[in-house]
């Protein structure tokens, strides 16, 4: 993951900075965000998916995205079926995402994996076009445009669902959760 420079950005994992990709609204969890074809074949390993994330809607983009950039989205984001592989994909491309919204299944399968995220930022796509380096401090709800010097204020996610995105998904704060 990139994180933001400065020694407060380094201490925090919860500050990501890097480039936004903007999509629009009701892009779908599947021939959206994953190919339906990697969903149909079963792929679930993060590495192989990660050469499909979001390419139904933009070929080149698994090439072009680098670890620390954000999918920046409208509302309805991931709809339509209960399939991990779009939240895995953009997981394994190490990605933020900041949506208006989300479906509530997308939501919890973002949680389950460990996709850092602010799922319910009204308007976000107004204040950013795609390129524009953009900082996230998922702990505090904030988003800066760098590239504008607009800043955006939403709500935060609660601590104990940042526990578990900063842990890397379900089963890896589960373990840490056994642990004497």
């Amino acid at each position: 993951m990139t994180t933001a420079t400065g020694a407060h950005a380094q201490a925090n994992p919860l500050i990501q900075r890097g480039r936004a990709w903007v999509f629009g609204d009701d892009v779908p969890n599947d021939a959206g965000v994953m190919t339906i074809e990697a969903t149909r074949r079963s792929i679930y390993d993060p590495a192989e998916l990660a050469k499909h994330c979001m390419r139904a809607i933009d070929p080149d983009f698994p090439e072009r995205a680098r670890p620390g950039d954000f999918i920046v989205a409208g509302r309805n984001f991931g709809r339509g079926q209960l399939h991990v592989q779009g939240p895995l994909s953009i997981g394994a491309l190490g990605l933020g995402l900041v949506t208006e919204s989300m479906s509530r299944s997308f939501f919890r399968l973002c949680v389950s994996v460990g996709v850092k995220m602010l799922p319910f930022c009204a308007s976000v796509r107004e204040g950013i076009g795609s390129g524009d380096e953009i900082e996230v401090d998922f702990s505090a709800g904030r988003v800066r445009n760098l590239s504008t010097g607009r800043e955006f204020a939403f709500e935060p996610l609660p601590d104990f669902i940042l526990e578990i995105l900063l842990a890397g998904g379900e089963r890896p704060w589960l373990a840490k959760q056994a642990q004497p």
